[in-house]
């Protein structure tokens, strides 16, 4: 074989191999691929509405403890990183009321909180929510379909389901794995590498590793929402002395979390970032320490960087990084604050 024919068909295999790459990531990575949208009723309508809870009289239960302080001590490839000293300091926080709402089966409001100063700034958004059923607490497809790769921003999702209030997701739709409950109902019944986060119709919220994850038993109770990224930030309301997360995730981003506190009672936190002078966003310790200071027992880290996003009455709450990017699916409360 002469030297041209060689370096001819070193580069048909070369070209070729480019080409089932492009392949591979148009299909796994880029085109919108619908799935089985049907899925398994996890959960009835009777079910759902018979979980009511009681709201409080007035707002002033939805406000932190002051001084709370940290305990010493979605997403792939996780491993076990210790959580680490937090500078962050809650007495010189300034607080801003956005927004507050009430009706017979609703009560939230919205607060931007600023700590720190200069290029050290931490600006996040919390909306303390009670709700008299679980079931007002709901989820949604971007274009409305379970699938893959398919994408709309947060504020397109909310009009689109008529959102009062909505928060970025878990972004389930980049991945090929994890388990997906939404709404009561079950699309993908699968489990990764990365913690479990359920919300039960009767209100409480679990987190689980993979490990401690009994699908059947779990599968038994009445699961209205399941999401699959992570980490789990806190331990019966303490920063956890490790998190469950790999390193990239572990820096210092713009956030997203989902806390509980109650039956009932839940809160989402938005960290803006990569913005300096206005938020520099958190780390995954800051981000656990805050969720501790807003009260929470539970706290999950949903999808973060330029996803974080809060909408609220068709507006963003947040700056999201960069403009934002659009994402998989939302958390939301309906204007009507409904089961339906």
């Amino acid at each position: 074989m002469n030297k041209k024919r060689f370096i001819k068909y070193i580069l048909i295999d070369f070209l070729s191999a480019l080409l089932l790459i492009f392949i591979f990531l148009l299909y796994f990575y880029i085109l919108p691929r619908k799935e089985d949208n049907t899925g398994r009723n996890m959960v009835s309508k009777e079910s759902a509405e018979k979980q009511t809870f009681e709201l409080p009289e007035s707002q002033d239960q939805t406000s932190p403890k002051k001084g709370r302080s940290r305990r010493e001590s979605g997403n792939t490839d996780t491993k076990s990183i210790a959580s680490e000293n937090s500078s962050l300091v809650f007495t010189d926080k300034a607080d801003t009321v956005l927004a507050e709402y009430k009706n017979n089966g609703l009560q939230l409001n919205i607060v931007k909180s600023e700590l720190g100063e200069g290029n050290d700034k931490i600006t996040y958004y919390t909306a303390d929510i009670y709700l008299s059923s679980t079931g007002q607490l709901k989820t949604a497809f971007a274009q409305g379909v379970f699938g893959k790769n398919l994408r709309e921003s947060t504020l397109q999702m909310a009009e689109d389901n008529n959102a009062m209030l909505a928060i970025s997701g878990d972004s389930y739709g980049n991945n090929e794995t994890g388990i997906v409950i939404r709404n009561g109902i079950l699309y993908r019944s699968d489990t990764n590498d990365a913690e479990i986060c359920i919300l039960f119709l009767d209100g409480t919220m679990k987190i689980y590793t993979p490990e401690e994850f009994d699908q059947e038993q779990i599968m038994e109770s009445d699961v209205w929402q399941a999401w699959n990224f992570g980490p789990s930030l806190l331990n019966q309301g303490n920063v956890r002395d490790s998190f469950q997360t790999t390193s990239y995730l572990n820096n210092r981003n713009p956030r997203c979390a989902i806390g509980y506190v109650s039956p009932g009672h839940y809160k989402f936190v938005l960290v803006d970032g990569r913005n300096p002078g206005y938020s520099k966003g958190a780390t995954m310790s800051e981000l656990a320490q805050i969720m501790a200071y807003e009260n929470c027992t539970h706290a999950y880290n949903l999808d973060g960087g330029k996803s974080s996003a809060m909408v609220y009455q068709g507006n963003y709450i947040n700056q999201p990084a960069d403009g934002g990017r659009s994402i998989s699916d939302i958390i939301y409360i309906r204007k009507e604050a409904s089961i339906q």
